[in-house]
């Protein structure tokens, strides 16, 4: 007995997604099978799980099977073919007729040609010929059967013709009317019990994914803020649509193995220095890339899949959807906020030449945000796309709106090095000259971010010249980002000098 048992609701994962239908179905008393169709040929069986309230759960399983379908023709399409047959049967009748008219007309036509052939010879032997009539006679009959045999070919093979019209219009119309064989997956309930009993059944299916994608709008007026909308991006060919379903979005994988750490030796051994050791320090520059909570990520480099901080998340659609199953993507909105921004100008100048505008704005939803690009708009419309580092509810978070063009920077350096004679030490002094140049019509606050070395070891020191700055730094942070704040009126143009000092003891070496 057949049963509708809709789906309910979906949790869609990195690589599958976990189906649940959900129903009251009636039973007749005793032991009952229902069948569920349309459920996905895909589905994993050892997945299953069924759970039954006001009736006694006896088995349940998926089965896949043949299924003929009946042909259903038009009927104004059977019509249509049924004429056209029917005119083509009468075609054929009228043709017959025609052949045997003209095979008459032969046959008559060689009796012509018998009865010449007599009173010729009767002529003959009564001793009153005449050749020349006779040859007339003979050419004329030799003409007609000429034509009328000619024209019992045209019409034999216009009586072939037909027969193959109708020949591939009956094998047509006899296909049309013939069932087809096409695969069906049903679940197969057995259940006991009489009276309304409702039935929960969940499986995992492959072939659908979810990827988080994001829209941020500044407005930069009157006051910062950055409105940030969530979204799900969902593609599914499951082979069973998900109409009006509670949708939720998980960043576990199931399907990923968990092994024991491999375990390995690690020995530590001391020794005395040499006295080559004693006597010098190898020192040398080397690149990091500075972390900071919500602007870097901490997953793994080229590692697939959501970054979901090491735990996983569970995201719930506020509204139900409708996803169709034929492999499209589809927008599934999770959440919205809008949260007050700084918004600052910002130029990197050992980097680029151009300032940026960068919001800096905290996650005030209840939900993580989890890595995924972004579409960054301005009053002026779209203007580009960036990612999002994963950023936990409370947490900062930064977003580049495209540079200032109306703002740039030209950057030149000059380094110079020295030795003292008595201690050996070797001073090395960098003078960074920045020019920066606003070319439109309002004044504006830019922000200049330089780098400087950050020293491991006491015997190499690093320092800021503050005497040779103008103006000074109004930051300088441990990982060795020097900050500039600095006013440009409209139309105007600054220079900024920044000089910094590098000292390696006489005994460095590689500095």
């Amino acid at each position: 007995m057949n049963a509708q048992l809709p789906v309910v609701r979906v949790t869609v994962m990195e690589d599958r997604a976990q189906v649940e239908r959900e129903g009251t179905l009636t039973l007749p008393g005793g032991v009952t099978r229902l069948e569920i169709p349309n459920v996905a040929a895909v589905a994993v069986d050892r997945s299953l799980k069924v759970e039954v309230k006001g009736g006694t759960f006896i088995d349940a399983k998926i089965v896949r099977r043949w299924k003929e379908v009946p042909a259903l023709v038009p009927a104004a399409d059977a019509s249509e073919a049924e004429k056209k047959l029917h005119a083509l049967k009468l075609k054929d009748e009228g043709q017959h007729d025609e052949m045997g008219r003209l095979e008459s007309r032969r046959d008559l036509l060689v009796s012509t040609r018998a009865d010449v052939l007599r009173s010729i010879s009767e002529a003959v032997g009564a001793g009153t010929g005449n050749a020349d009539s006779w040859k007339s006679q003979l050419a004329l009959v030799s003409e007609a059967q000429a034509k009328a045999e000619s024209e019992i070919h045209a019409a034999q093979l216009a009586i072939e013709a037909t027969h193959r019209e109708i020949s591939e219009l009956q094998r047509v119309i006899a296909l049309s009317q013939q069932p087809t064989r096409t695969s069906e997956c049903v679940l197969a309930l057995t259940l006991d019990g009489s009276g309304q009993a409702t039935v929960r059944v969940s499986y995992l299916v492959p072939c659908a994914v979810w990827r988080p994608s994001y829209r941020a709008t500044l407005r930069e007026k009157p006051n910062g803020s950055v409105l940030f909308e969530a979204e799900a991006m969902v593609w599914q060919r499951t082979g069973e649509p998900w109409n009006n379903v509670a949708l939720a979005f998980s960043t576990a994988r199931p399907t990923l193995g968990l092994d024991p750490a491999e375990l390995s030796e690690d020995r530590l051994h001391t020794r005395a220095k040499s006295q080559q050791e004693k006597r010098e320090v190898e020192v040398s520059f080397r690149e990091e890339d500075i972390q900071q909570a919500g602007e870097a990520s901490n997953a793994a480099p080229g590692m697939p899949g959501l970054d979901d901080g090491g735990e996983a998340r569970l995201m719930k659609a506020p509204h139900a959807a409708t996803i169709p199953s034929d492999g499209q993507p589809y927008r599934v909105p999770l959440f919205s906020f809008e949260s007050a921004a700084t918004v600052e100008r910002v130029c990197t100048a050992p980097l680029s030449t151009l300032a940026s505008t960068v919001a800096r704005f905290t996650n005030s939803a209840n939900d993580v945000v989890l890595a995924g690009p972004v579409d960054l708009i301005r009053q002026s419309g779209f203007v580009g796309r960036s990612t999002v580092k994963f950023t936990a509810p409370g947490e900062l978070a930064a977003l580049s709106f495209g540079s200032d063009d109306g703002i740039r920077v030209v950057r030149t350096v000059e380094s110079s090095s020295k030795e003292a004679m008595l201690t050996g030490k070797k001073t090395t002094t960098t003078q960074v000259k920045l020019s920066v140049s606003n070319s439109s019509r309002d004044a504006t606050r830019l922000f200049i971010e330089e780098r400087i070395p950050v020293s491991e070891v006491k015997e190499v020191e690093v320092t800021v010249n503050n005497k040779e700055c103008k103006p000074m730094p109004s930051s300088i942070s441990k990982e060795g980002i020097v900050r500039f704040d600095t006013s440009l009126p409209a139309n105007g143009t600054q220079t900024i000098t920044f000089t910094w000092e590098l000292v390696a003891a006489s005994k460095v070496t590689g500095a």
